[in-house]
């Protein structure tokens, strides 16, 4: 994790409490071209994230409530330091943007838009395996979890798909549009492995 920036004024709820409201949200350098705003408001503050590109124009992303009120969560609540792992998230978006390595994105980035802008490096650079990667892409991770913004993607969440996935029946191939079909589950320890080692090789991708 990266070390968080101090900033005495933003680091607390009561030390923003004593802030003025105003338009202009108070300002944290993260780094270069890159800093973290809180904006005031009469229900609790918000935080902002504000990227500046090579050609100088600045980028803004809304990232969430403050715990002004409310206790962090982590997914809708952010404490001054949470906010600053987030904005580091839009940062990274932004630099990748800016340096074309992805076309520029509307809305929550989610896990499916992660997957697709994976494919489209590892088409890029050759790889091997693509139709395996993308058919392991399409039948076990975007069903489960594409929707998912990657801000919510935790440790925890990758673990119980993970697990659901090595506890699921193997599948049989079946014609587009009908309902999928499964073989019958093999209960034994070598059938056991097997499935484990499927599920490794989807959470490699």
């Amino acid at each position: 994790m990266a070390r968080t920036v101090r900033n005495v004024k933003l680091t607390t709820r009561s030390a923003r409490a004593k802030l003025p409201m105003r338009r202009e949200p108070y300002w944290t350098v993260i780094s270069e071209g890159c800093a973290l705003g809180y904006r005031r408001g009469d229900r609790g503050g918000t935080w902002i994230g504000k990227f500046r590109d090579d050609t100088g124009r600045r980028h803004y992303e809304a990232l969430g409530a403050a715990d002004d009120a409310r206790d962090p969560d982590g997914l809708s609540v952010f404490s001054f330091a949470q906010a600053q792992e987030r904005a580091r998230e839009f940062f990274r978006l932004k630099a990748r943007e800016a340096a074309g390595d992805m076309a520029p994105h509307e809305g929550p980035y989610t896990v499916a838009s992660a997957i697709a802008d994976y494919l489209r490096a590892y088409e890029r650079r050759g790889g091997k395996a693509l139709y395996t990667t993308r058919l392991a892409a399409n039948t076990h991770i975007l069903p489960a979890i594409g929707s998912l913004p990657v801000q919510k993607l935790t440790a925890r969440r990758i673990e119980a798909w993970h697990h659901a996935l090595s506890e699921q029946r193997p599948r049989l191939r079946t014609k587009r549009g009908k309902d999928q079909k499964y073989r019958k589950p093999d209960l034994s320890t070598d059938g056991t492995r097997k499935r484990r080692a499927t599920a490794n090789r989807v959470l490699t991708v």
